[in-house]
Order: structure tokens, then C-alpha cells, then sequence
């Protein structure tokens, strides 16, 4: 985590525009980093669409997220909805990938 100015120390808008913007910064870079875990899961999961999918453990991860959201005192839904989107289009890259170790 980076260093910034405390929000309730910050003096100014531009203060917090950029600590927000440090803050969106770390956020992409550790979306990269998951991505990057994300590629790599196709090598141990099998072949067939619901292995992909993996329901089950898209399901865990919902929950899981949500409660964890819940305990920072964050919107929960709203946690939801972003990790359904991000495992919505996890989904579509290891279909990608796959297709592409078919050819």
C-alpha cells in the first residue's frame, strides 16, 4: 500500500482526487496480478464447460466476497455485482484460452 494523506487530514479536493487516483491505480494492479492467476488456472481445471464454469466455486466466492464487504462495512451488493462482473469475464478468458490450447 502506498503512502497518502489520510482522508479526514486531507486540506483539499485535489488531495483526495489524487489519493483516489493512487488508490484506482493499486486496485488495476492487483486486478492485473489476479488475471495473470486466472490465465494460468486453465492448465489444472478439465475440459468440459462446467469445469470452466466451476458453479460451485463461483458461488463460494460470491458469498465469500459479500461477507467480506459486509465485515469492512462496504456496500455488499455492490461488492457482489463488481465480483460477478470480474468472474463473468474470468469466465470468457479461460474460454479463450482453452480454445486457443485446442487449435
Amino acid at each position: 500500500m502506498k503512502l497518502r494523506t489520510e482522508p479526514l487530514a486531507c486540506k483539499n479536493l485535489q488531495e483526495i482526487r489524487d489519493a483516489l487516483d493512487g488508490i484506482d491505480r493499486e486496485v488495476i494492479e492487483l486486478l492485473t496480478e489476479r488475471q495473470a492467476y486466472v490465465q494460468e488456472i486453465v492448465k489444472f481445471k478439465g475440459r468440459d464447460e462446467e469445469d470452466i464454469v466451476a458453479s460451485e466455486r463461483k458461488d463460494l466466492v460470491l458469498k465469500q466476497r459479500k461477507a467480506w464487504a459486509e465485515e469492512s462495512g462496504l456496500d455488499s451488493d455492490m461488492i457482489e455485482e463488481i465480483f460477478s462482473l470480474l468472474i463473468k469475464k474470468n469466465i470468457q478468458i479461460q474460454f479463450e484460452i482453452q480454445k486457443s490450447n485446442n487449435k
